[in-house]
């Protein structure tokens, strides 16, 4: 296995040069600069975009022809696929699959997928069911995983693509993810909810849509997956904020166990509403916790504390909630 990651890494090298050939000008031909003051910042953020992007259609690749080659299945999960296209669309505006019609070199690609084909098969044994599925589930782990995460690390590359759907069509991808919701990436899901909230669905880094009809328990449906999925305080809290338009008394207790979990906007939205129902001791408890938690918001923290002791409850307290 550590000669096949070798040989993993050596794949990726040659790829990259492939792919960032491409990435002397935009889609629309026009060069990428530098930004003033910042000299080969454009151009190298684009570079490793481009590289990550042709290791990870390398890697769906590789799946495919191990599929066909060994009669058996691995291939890149669905959600490990709406990870990359989501964020590539956030980020870049452009999907996985305009990234790689834009800038991949399919004969290259075919000569180093079948290389690096024939390494495996040498180092795993061949097509043995156990093997191919160990060496699958190190794939998994070693190489498409860290791609995903180094790719939703990359800061904003703005203006590499001004191609943007009409709302009807946006509304249709929305009604189309949404009826697929567990095939895709949470963060992809949590912007599903979000646009189930507030009626905007955004598609991408410039296309958005006003036209979504608000469904408070369907959000609510959604933020549970996540909250199944990832089990973290932050993804508790977004799932008690969806409840407070259907269900406050489960919303505050969610509110109070995220809060206990150590999130910060909980322990803020626990304090303030503490405040708001007359229990000043708790509220200022959780509100010093949450300036401990994060100490660049003291400031603001302490502001609520001082309408707390002179109005006896904070300015966004509105019968008994916190708005």
């Amino acid at each position: 296995m550590k000669r096949l990651f070798c040989s993993v890494l050596v794949w990726i090298c040659a790829m990259a040069p492939v792919v960032v050939s491409a990435q002397s000008t935009d889609p629309v031909g026009n060069p990428v600069g530098n930004p003033v003051g910042n000299p080969g910042g454009r151009q190298a953020l684009a570079r490793s975009y481009a590289e990550i992007v042709g290791r990870l259609a390398l890697t769906d690749k590789l799946f495919a022809a191990m599929t066909e080659q060994c009669d058996t299945k691995v291939a890149m999960p669905s959600q490990s696929y709406s990870a990359i296209d989501y964020a590539l669309r956030m980020q870049t505006n452009m999907s996985f699959f305009q990234w790689r019609k834009q800038f991949s070199d399919p004969a290259q690609e075919a000569k180093l997928v079948k290389q690096l084909m024939s390494s495996t098969l040498s180092d795993i044994g061949g097509c043995e069911e156990s093997a191919v599925q160990r060496w699958f589930a190190g794939m998994l782990q070693n190489m498409l995983q860290p791609s995903i995460e180094q790719l939703t690390e990359l800061p904003d590359l703005l203006g590499i693509s001004r191609d943007k759907p009409d709302e009807e069509q946006l509304v249709r991808v929305f009604i189309h993810q949404l009826a697929r919701y567990q095939q895709l990436s949470v963060a992809e899901v949590r912007g599903l909810a979000m646009a189930l909230e507030s009626g905007m669905y955004r598609y991408s880094m410039v296309a958005f849509t006003n036209q979504i009809t608000k469904d408070y328990p369907q959000s609510v449906a959604l933020r549970e997956y996540v909250y199944q999925q990832t089990n973290t305080a932050g993804d508790l809290y977004e799932l008690a904020d969806s409840l407070r338009f259907t269900d406050r008394e489960r919303a505050v207790t969610l509110f109070g166990e995220a809060a206990e979990q150590g999130s910060f906007v909980a322990q803020r939205w626990y304090g303030n509403y503490q405040a708001c129902v007359g229990n000043t001791e708790q509220a200022l408890l959780w509100l010093n916790k949450a300036r401990q938690n994060e100490p660049d918001e003291a400031s603001f923290i302490d502001d609520i504390i001082s309408e707390i002791q002179e109005l006896g409850e904070p300015t966004n307290c509105l019968d008994g909630w916190v708005y």
